[in-house]
């Protein structure tokens, strides 16, 4: 019989090898095969106040939704250049859920206005409370915390479409 922690850790990793897009839990993280972007590299003091702003559009901070989840955000930032699939990874975007950081690529992420993306995470989200963010990682793989955006939402039970 398997522990508890055992079990958790077959779900995630069930779950990791589910997700279209590359996956980090926690903390730092690396890109195998990239470098850093030339405005700025690793190891390079980091200007915070020059990256571009996020910000969480939909859904809205205590919103109740139905188990497919998915966050939209501004920014003026180029995707293209801070996005996995980049030529280069400097300053990157993840999409975070409840602690497991994900690194979308531009075609992961739809765009639905000016400076507006959406992004749809691929597996359903268990009943409950649950918490969102959308962050720029350096080059280094740490998060940039000052540009953290976090929302919480609660995930209901059989509910179909609701308002963000």
């Amino acid at each position: 019989m398997k522990s508890k922690l055992g079990v958790r850790k077959v779900c995630l990793a069930a779950l990791i090898g589910a997700l279209g897009a590359t996956v980090a839990v926690a903390g730092e993280h690396a890109h195998h095969g990239h470098g850093a972007s030339g405005s700025v590299r690793k190891g390079e003091a980091l200007d915070v106040k020059a990256l571009p702003s996020l910000r969480i559009v939909s859904p809205l901070a205590g919103a109740q939704l139905g188990p497919d989840i998915k966050v939209e955000f501004e920014t003026g930032a180029d995707l293209e250049q801070m996005t996995m699939g980049a030529k280069t990874v400097g300053v990157h975007l993840h999409v975070d859920i409840d602690g497991t950081s994900l690194m979308p690529t531009m075609r992961e992420l739809a765009r639905v206005g000016k400076n507006r993306y959406r992004y749809v995470f691929d597996l359903p989200l268990e009943a409950g409370a649950h918490v969102i963010s959308v962050y720029w990682s350096d080059a280094s793989h740490k998060t940039i915390e000052s540009s953290v955006q976090k929302v919480s939402v609660v995930v209901v039970p059989n509910r179909g479409k609701v308002k963000p």
